[in-house]
């Protein structure tokens, strides 16, 4: 390594404030010239948003780069520049020895001398700091050498391996133990104990098609109706709506995007004989209308500060615009994200190739799930989607999704 050379740096910092090689911070380090000391800037990376604040990153990226820098940061200028363009000095204090007890330091953060922007920093550090920026600018607008955009890969493998990826709880693991043994006095027992997740079960098995054999208010009766294999997808999105009506980003509306869901499930399930698609995969419709967007909540829950700029485009915005917007934030399309989700929990390649728009595997599946999507913005929209809310809605929808009234008021 030679230190006295201008180096970029791509960082991650982990939950535990473990920094190392990784997405997520860009830095670049200009070392001293003419008398003029060494620069270091660090900015959260506008490709791969960490879901923090440069400054809740910075002392453990700060650290990082000392240790692998040593004595050439030594006297450094040190900013930060977060994700509205405003630059402030980051002021480390270190231990007397470098890494003596694996703590970040405490860092300061203050106004450059005529404030926050960009020539204000320039006009405190000169030529070095343009030099850094020119750095960081190179770095972030490297163009791809992989035939699969990196940045699309990277985003989809850190929303994966993301410490805040939203997962279902205690329930839906041992729901899925006992659906594995094919045992549904088990699989009962484990969803009995729990008020929604039963309400929830109940209102599904009886708004589902087994419903003409007459209501039911038992939990083993809707299980045996329903299929242990069945259920175990019912208790995954029961449990994952009781458990993220709120979460990481504030501007997301959970509870809309829920509505949307089970509209959308409603949608996919009543357009099935217009498909000429067998009723007999009445229930799998639902399930797959339901879970197609999940790429939304999982961006929303991994990295909420990009979630968070996309909604403040959007606001308002016509459908054209919002497509518009996705492209320019996201490192790829969101239903890339649902269908890398729904392979991860092992949801049937049916289901994940129709959501991440996928024709390959199932031609009819996915031209009816593009056509409840669409309905379902019509019955109950969601601010993410650029898809008008006025198209016409087959009156068979309609009633289908007054049929799920129940189970959307039972996971409140």
């Amino acid at each position: 390594m030679d230190a006295l050379n201008p180096r970029t740096f791509e960082l991650a910092v982990a939950a535990d404030g473990v920094a190392g090689p990784g997405i997520g911070i860009v830095a670049s380090f200009v070392p001293a010239t003419g008398g003029e000391p060494p620069v270091v800037a660090l900015a959260c990376d506008p490709r791969h948003d960490p879901g923090r604040t440069i400054q809740e990153l910075a002392p453990h990226a700060i650290d990082w780069i000392r240790a692998e820098l040593e004595d050439a940061v030594a006297d450094a200028v040190w900013v930060t520049i977060d994700n509205f363009g405003r630059f402030n000095r980051a002021t480390p204090h270190f231990p007397e020895e470098v890494g003596t007890d694996g703590t970040a330091p405490q860092v300061d953060f203050e106004r450059f001398s005529t404030g926050v922007s960009i020539d204000a920093f320039y006009t405190d550090v000169g030529a070095a700091g343009e030099a850094s920026i020119e750095l960081l600018s190179a770095l972030v607008e490297r163009p791809s050498q992989n035939p699969m955009t990196p940045p699309m890969a990277e985003f989809l493998d850190a929303v994966e391996s993301h410490g805040s990826l939203p997962a279902p709880g205690l329930i839906f693991r041992k729901v899925a133990v006992a659906a594995e043994e094919g045992d549904a006095r088990a699989v009962a027992s484990v969803i009995q104990p729990d008020p929604v997740i039963s309400a929830s079960l109940i209102n599904y098995a009886n708004a589902a098609r087994f419903a003409a054999g007459g209501k039911t208010a038992s939990v083993p009766q809707a299980v045996t109706r329903l299929g242990t294999s069945f259920v175990k997808r019912v208790v995954f999105v029961a449990e994952m709506m009781v458990r993220y009506q709120k979460g990481a980003c504030p501007s997301f509306d959970y509870r809309g995007f829920w509505l949307n869901a089970v509209a959308t499930g409603a949608a996919m399930r009543a357009l099935l004989p217009e498909y000429e698609i067998s009723a007999a995969r009445a229930d799998d419709a639902f399930t797959t209308g339901l879970v197609s967007g999940i790429g939304w909540l999982a961006v929303a829950e991994t990295y909420p500060a990009l979630m968070a700029r996309y909604l403040e485009r959007c606001k308002d915005a016509d459908p054209i615009s919002k497509a518009r917007a996705q492209r320019e934030i996201f490192p790829c399309e969101i239903c890339k994200v649902s269908e890398r989700y729904l392979q991860r929990f092992e949801f049937p390649e049916t289901v994940s190739a129709a959501a991440a728009g996928r024709s390959d595997v199932d031609r009819q599946w996915y031209d009816v799930l593009a056509r409840a999507v669409r309905v379902a913005q019509a019955i109950s929209s969601f601010e993410c989607l650029a898809i008008p809310t006025t198209l016409p809605v087959p009156e068979v929808c309609r009633a289908e999704w007054a049929n799920w009234q129940g189970f959307v008021t039972s996971v409140k």
